[in-house]
C-alpha cells in the first residue's frame, strides 16, 4: 500500500506514466489504495435550482463543488459537484452528477474500463467515501 506523510508533505512516486491522452491508467485495486487529501472546494455561484424570475420566496439550491488529490508523483485527481439536501430535519451533501478525473481504470486484463464504466466505479468510490463534514467545514471556513 502506498503510504504519504500529510505532516511533512512528502511526496511519493506512483510509478506510473501518464498516458499521451493525459490519463493515469492503474487497476481498481491500485487506485483504492492511494490515499487523497481534500484540496479545495466551493460554492457554485448560480445553483441549478435557483428561478431568477419568480417573485417572493424562491426554492434555491445550495451546491457547491470539491476536489481531492493524491500525495503522489503523479498526483491523481478526483473531483465532483455536490448538492445540500435537506432531509426530515438532517442537512447533509449528496454527489452530484459524475466525477472528475485524470484515472483510468483497467480491467483484470490491464484494458481500460472505458469512460462509462470508469465514472460508475469512481462514483461508488465517493459515495464510500467520508468527505461530507470535511467539505462543510472547509465551505464555512471559506465562505464566513
Amino acid at each position: 500500500m502506498l503510504e504519504t506523510d500529510r505532516v511533512t508533505g512528502r511526496v511519493f512516486p506512483l510509478e506510473i506514466t501518464p498516458s499521451d491522452d493525459g490519463y493515469l491508467r492503474l487497476s481498481q485495486a491500485k487506485f483504492r489504495a492511494i490515499p487523497l487529501v481534500h484540496l479545495i472546494s466551493g460554492l457554485d455561484t448560480e445553483p441549478a435550482g435557483t428561478v431568477s424570475a419568480s417573485v417572493g420566496a424562491t426554492l434555491a439550491d445550495i451546491a457547491g463543488f470539491t476536489e481531492w488529490a493524491s500525495l503522489t508523483t503523479p498526483a491523481v485527481s478526483l473531483g465532483w459537484d455536490w448538492l445540500l439536501e435537506a432531509f426530515d430535519r438532517e442537512v447533509r451533501c449528496l454527489r452530484l452528477g459524475e466525477p472528475r478525473s485524470n484515472i483510468m481504470l483497467l480491467d483484470r486484463h490491464s484494458r481500460d474500463l472505458g469512460h462509462t464504466q470508469t465514472a460508475v466505479a469512481l462514483a461508488l468510490v465517493v459515495d464510500e467515501m467520508d468527505w461530507h463534514e470535511t467539505v462543510a467545514d472547509y465551505v464555512r471556513t471559506r465562505y464566513a
